[in-house]
């Protein structure tokens, strides 16, 4: 089942969820991301910057190194890039400045404060939050035991030695989060549907409770994205590997699209879990394509609602969408 709500985000988005109008400099910076893109593929395509001679020499510096033949290279990176993108937000919202970029505010904590808890959960602490740190942490050897047992049985591919070129490289990382995405969404939409169901996906919306000006409010942290059940894990882990086995242009997916890709889905599901509204996130950047940690927060704050991972043309669609008070909001996030 799913945890009770402290606040319902449907009736108190405006209230709760703040996302506001950056400050001139900000939004400078936001429209610089949002227009890169374009300004580079014009670039590309005008033969101005030669992208597929640095996708090559890159190529050619990832294949000498040893890790990348193991077996579990995939695996190790996307755990090893959880971890980093999990500490970066985590010491992102420690910060100062980040408080005005808080869709829930909550007591500022010192830096490091994540790991100084994380340990104290590991040598023996009993409250709630270590409890939800070491199924945190657990989640990685986890991950890891299972990838490894799946190798015992399906060998990993090798590693291709010529490079992929750069437009193959953007199409099949591309084509793998849109897949990630809309396979998760409808796992993701039954799991809320039938929540008697044994997936244990409750888990995963047990917010972070913290007194806040003498309220108590609960609010999402980059952590989170890993704070699930098992089944719940498994699942997830289940639609990456079918969509890195998606081929593209009739052929397999090459490897360094699978390593960026490991990498780029752990970024943006930890951004979608760290309760920022920060001016280089997807939903900023890309308003029309992204529901981004915008919307995840009003989904794990209302459970009804905004069931993409990453964008939002399903929930759109079905009338999954956020609501009004809190639609209305977003519309100026560009």
């Amino acid at each position: 089942r799913f945890p009770p709500r402290l606040g319902s985000l449907c009736l108190q988005a405006a209230a709760m969820l703040q996302l506001t109008e950056h400050a001139w400099g900000w939004r400078c910076f936001t429209k610089a991301l949002r227009y890169s893109p374009l300004v580079i593929a014009a670039l590309y395509c005008a033969g101005r910057v030669a992208l597929d001679a640095w996708v090559e020499r890159f190529w050619r510096v990832i294949h000498r190194q040893p890790w990348c033949h193991e077996a579990m290279a995939e695996a190790h990176v996307a755990a090893f890039s959880f971890f980093v993108w999990i500490v970066v937000f985590r010491s992102i919202d420690s910060l100062k400045f980040t408080k005005q970029f808080r869709f829930v505010q909550r007591p500022p904590q010192p830096p490091l404060t994540f790991l100084k808890n994380s340990w104290e959960a590991i040598v023996g602490g009993g409250s709630r939050e270590h409890t939800r740190l070491i199924r945190v942490w657990a989640s990685f050897p986890i991950y890891l035991g299972a990838i490894a047992a799946l190798h015992t049985v399906k060998p990993a591919k090798p590693l291709e030695e010529s490079p992929p070129s750069f437009h193959r490289l953007v199409l099949e990382i591309g084509f793998g989060i849109f897949a990630y995405d809309f396979v998760f969404y409808w796992i993701h939409l039954a799991m809320h549907l039938f929540p008697k169901l044994p997936h244990g996906h409750g888990i995963h919306h047990s917010l972070v409770e913290a007194k806040s000006d003498g309220r108590s409010v609960a609010f999402l942290e980059a952590d989170s994205v890993v704070n699930h059940s098992v089944v719940d894990g498994f699942l997830q882990v289940g639609v990456n590997i079918l969509v890195q086995n998606m081929p593209l242009f009739g052929m397999p997916k090459h490897k360094m699209s699978r390593f960026i890709h490991n990498a780029l889905v752990t970024y943006l599901l930890v951004e979608a879990h760290a309760g920022l509204d920060l001016p280089w996130c997807t939903h900023r950047i890309f308003p029309e394509i992204f529901g981004g940690s915008f919307r995840h927060e009003i989904h794990h704050q209302s459970h009804k609602s905004c069931f993409h991972q990453f964008f939002k043309y399903l929930d759109d669609f079905f009338g999954y969408g956020p609501p009004k008070s809190a639609a209305s909001l977003g519309k100026g996030s560009d």
